[in-house]
């Protein structure tokens, strides 16, 4: 980010001097209120974090699986093929003697990083970003009578405003719908898990050193149950903080717009326009949280209904099950943290203290 920032400047006082060689471009002042460029340098600085918080969700998403999967022992290949749009039918696992049909959890994880691969994710997010384009541009030509135009930029000389601006937002958008895509691919995969129980791999219980050289512990079904919910809850928080990054974009275009640094305005076109952007991360942010916690829900109730029918044979100790049933409740991690804990809530401070930033900025130069 130091980085970028500075490549941001540097690009932005090449600019300077290429305008002012003939006198007649825009003068450069931090906080005089007469000069347009420390705002463009924050657009810019926008546009090159937007490419690199892109490149840095898929990176942080792939380390975490990697994660898991040596953790689970699910690190097996990925499958080469899987659909597109949507997910194939629940793999399972054939009936026994003493289970039915059951989630086959190695094939349901190898699909779900099959879907997550960098250029599936961009071609799913392409097309969203460019419908969502098209959207509210038919929108601002309905509504424009009655919300107005777009406000002029305060710049003098040639200098390409509206190219920057228009880059900044598609990349900002495109940002917003890849994340949107990896919450929408992590509910899918939650969805498929609320069908039927789990049943794990071999090794996955020689990881816990569990012993099932003759047969699996008769508790397999509590065990599936509480490695679901660890998993979901490691993989939900790695997920869940992608949604900081569109906040942290709308912060930045929010704090460009300071009138301490020239004589930006608000219109409601461009109130509106943000205000979209902001409840469209926001919608997918709240959906995640809520139905892990639907599926821990079922698990817990799974888990106290075989407690009880433990506590009927002779020879069943249903001790560990409560320590389960304890923990899973206990469980404030990624999708399960407290609500005040959830990047929802904390994503929703950014632009709020980016409006902050901007009224204590405005009274710096006083």
């Amino acid at each position: 980010m130091p980085v970028l920032a500075l490549l941001a400047v540097g690009v932005v006082g090449c600019f300077y001097f290429i305008e002012n060689s003939s006198g007649r471009g825009e003068p450069f002042a931090w906080f005089d209120g007469a000069s347009a460029w420390p705002s463009i340098a924050i657009i810019l600085f926008a546009a090159f974090l937007s490419v690199h918080f892109i490149v840095r969700t898929y990176v942080d998403l792939g380390q975490n699986a990697v994660m898991l999967g040596v953790e689970f022992r699910l690190d097996v290949p990925i499958l080469e093929k899987a659909r597109f749009f949507g997910w194939e039918m629940t793999p399972t696992k054939p009936r026994t003697s003493h289970f039915g049909e059951r989630i086959d959890m190695e094939t349901l994880w190898q699909r779900y990083l099959c879907r997550g691969r960098f250029w599936t994710r961009v071609l799913r997010a392409a097309p969203m970003t460019a419908l969502y384009i098209l959207a509210f541009g038919a929108a601002f030509i309905t509504l424009r009578p009655l919300i107005g135009d777009f406000p002029r930029p305060p710049i003098r000389g040639d200098f390409p405003y509206s190219y920057l601006m228009a880059l900044t937002i598609i990349v900002f958008l495109f940002l917003t719908f890849f994340v949107i895509d990896a919450i929408l691919l992590h509910k899918g995969f939650l969805l498929q898990l609320e069908e039927k129980e789990t049943y794990w791999p071999d090794a996955t219980f020689e990881k816990f050193e569990y012993l099932i050289e003759f047969a699996r512990p008769k508790n397999e079904s509590d065990l599936a149950d509480y490695w679901d919910i660890l998993l979901i809850s490691k993989r939900t928080e790695a997920v869940g903080g992608l949604i900081y990054y569109p906040f942290v974009i709308l912060s930045l275009l929010i704090v460009a717009r300071l009138s301490c640094f020239d004589h930006w305005t608000w219109t409601p076109s461009l109130i509106l326009a943000l205000s979209m952007h902001f409840s469209l991360a926001l919608y997918a942010a709240w959906e995640l949280p809520k139905l892990a916690r639907d599926y821990r829900d079922k698990v817990l109730e799974r888990l106290k209904r075989r407690r009880r029918q433990a506590l009927m044979p002779a020879g069943r100790a249903p001790e560990a099950i409560d320590i389960m049933i304890e923990e899973l409740q206990s469980t404030h991690q990624g999708a399960f943290a407290y609500i005040w804990e959830q990047p929802a809530i904390r994503a929703l401070l950014l632009p709020s203290g980016g409006i902050g930033l901007a009224t204590l900025l405005q009274y710096l130069p006083h």
